[in-house]
């Protein structure tokens, strides 16, 4: 957990030094190439978010089968992606309860039971 909490920490100041050290730093604003840093610069703080859920699922486990276990829920996505696909279906014992409540209300209120209630058939044909 403490090795998780100190690469999320690297990634965060790595993603953010270089931006805010371009806010700090009194440049002219004649300097043909500010925008190009601005905008690259800009990005790569914002691309953080992206890397947070990443460092979760490879650093940590019950992050991992919970991610996974929400992605069942995906209509579909079980015949494109292998990792769901060979999946055990009791995935939930390795996360928190929250998650695992989740998997049991997506099957009591999911799209699935809503079609049931409603009286809608739904006929997959493999293609």
């Amino acid at each position: 957990m403490i090795k998780m909490m100190v690469t999320v920490v690297i990634v965060f100041t790595i993603c953010w030094l270089p931006f805010n050290f371009l806010m700090l730093m009194k440049l002219p604003s004649s300097w043909d190439l500010l925008p190009y840093f601005w905008f690259a610069f800009h990005w790569l703080a914002m691309s953080h978010s992206c890397y947070n859920p990443i460092i979760y699922c490879y650093m940590n486990a019950r992050f991992r089968s919970g991610f996974i276990l929400v992605l069942h829920g995906v209509p579909g996505l079980q015949q494109i992606c292998c990792c769901i696909r060979h999946s055990p279906p009791n995935i939930a014992r390795n996360v928190g309860s929250s998650v695992a409540l989740a998997g049991e209300m997506n099957g009591l209120y999911g799209a699935s039971a809503l079609r049931r209630k409603a009286g809608v058939r739904v006929r997959c044909h493999p293609g």
